[in-house]
């Protein structure tokens, strides 16, 4: 069996649910560093995973031999660090968003293809259990033919985006958009898919992470399949086995006849929540890719289709409602705010940043951290 080096850059917030999946995943990985520009967190996240702490990339790489490593810095910084592992011939797992405007996930495709590296990334949501059921019930036919949907989002609407995305097995061909006079709901939106299926978009505070997907034989809503024959409802069940440290999913399944299952290929690691299974896919993704030569599962193109999906709608309300069609086929005007506000505030255009410049501690501001994730300040 193959065991390939990998490292994390960022190993704080989001890392903290890699961490344990790398050393669950001892068949395939070995943790050999981790780095960060806070010197006592790359220590104390060494000292607890035995790899080597680092505080500058650039020096892990000169004396790591890596084959693989985890971008879990903030998303503006991604394709920066991308960039320097791809010119390193390190393959490469990120984290959600892949970055914040097409231009900058632009870089990172291209740096990553020109040095013949993958480029993985991690998009939990539609690697959950119950959302890979999902997608097996619509496939089943059991709701009938799917005529809309409903979807909204609040921690990170490209999560909801591409969850919906797998579900209905389609592109979005274009949005007219608003940001609505309403304290609940920051953003709406009508989606048009290319399969001719319509929906509605939503980052709506009242609702949370939701999303149902409706046909003409029954809808599922949430966790739970509504027919409507006979108006049953029925919970999608997620099925564990094993005891204490050696619990893990084994299926995700409805209760029908027969039942619709989705059965886990990651039984054999103690992967005991919907999360667990996420990370681990993807990393499992990755290895696959770079030991066996096998298509990832969500390269950084699919990702990007959830960001342009999001900058479309932004684009569509900035624009007081403009029908925007995809692909986009130009920056859009919000892209180009986004790297303006950027720039006012830190100095330079996120296309310009420089590992230099990620040597620095920051905090995006409250108004810039609502442009990048809620399409506007107020």
């Amino acid at each position: 069996m193959t065991i390939l080096n990998a490292a994390v850059i960022g190993p704080g917030g989001r890392a903290k649910a890699h961490l344990p999946i790398i050393r669950l995943l001892s068949d395939k990985y070995r943790l050999v560093a981790v780095c960060d520009i806070d010197e006592e967190r790359a220590k104390a996240v060494a000292a607890e995973t035995g790899a080597k702490a680092y505080t500058d990339p650039n020096n892990m790489l000169d004396k790591e031999k890596l084959d693989v490593c985890l971008i879990a810095t903030q998303a503006e910084s991604h394709h920066v660090i991308a960039q320097i592992l791809s010119e390193r011939k390190v393959n490469i797992i990120t984290e959600t968003p892949i970055a914040l405007t097409l231009p900058c996930i632009d870089k990172m495709i291209g740096a990553a293809r020109e040095n013949g590296v993958l480029l993985e990334v991690s998009e939990n949501a539609r690697r959950w259990p119950h959302e890979r059921l999902k997608r097996k019930i619509v496939e089943s036919g059991l709701i009938g033919d799917v005529k809309e949907f409903y979807l909204s989002y609040t921690s990170g609407s490209y999560h909801g985006v591409s969850a919906i995305r797998a579900i209905l097995g389609s592109e979005a061909q274009s949005v007219v958009s608003e940001f609505p006079d309403e304290d609940e709901v920051r953003e709406r939106a009508e989606i048009e898919w290319s399969n001719g299926i319509s929906g509605k978009y939503e980052c709506n505070r009242s609702m949370g992470n939701y999303w149902r997907i409706i046909g003409s034989k029954g809808a599922i809503q949430g966790n739970q399949l509504h027919l409507y024959e006979g108006d049953r409802k029925l919970d999608i069940i997620t099925e564990t086995v094993g005891e204490d440290s050696k619990k893990t999913v084994k299926r995700a399944y409805i209760q029908t006849e027969p039942e619709v299952v989705w059965e886990s290929h990651l039984q054999a690691y103690a992967l005991p929540a919907a999360d667990n299974v996420a990370v681990a896919d993807a990393w499992c993704s990755l290895y696959d890719g770079v030991v066996h030569g096998k298509q990832l599962d969500y390269p950084g193109a699919k990702a990007r289709k959830d960001i342009e999906l999001l900058l479309a709608i932004r684009e569509s309300a900035s624009e007081n409602a403009k029908r925007i069609d995809i692909p986009l086929t130009e920056v859009t005007g919000h892209e180009k705010l986004i790297h303006t506000e950027f720039e006012k505030i830190y100095g330079v255009d996120m296309l310009g940043l420089s590992l230099q410049h990620l040597k620095q501690k920051y905090t995006l501001p409250g108004s810039l951290k609502g442009i990048l994730y809620q399409g506007r300040t107020s």
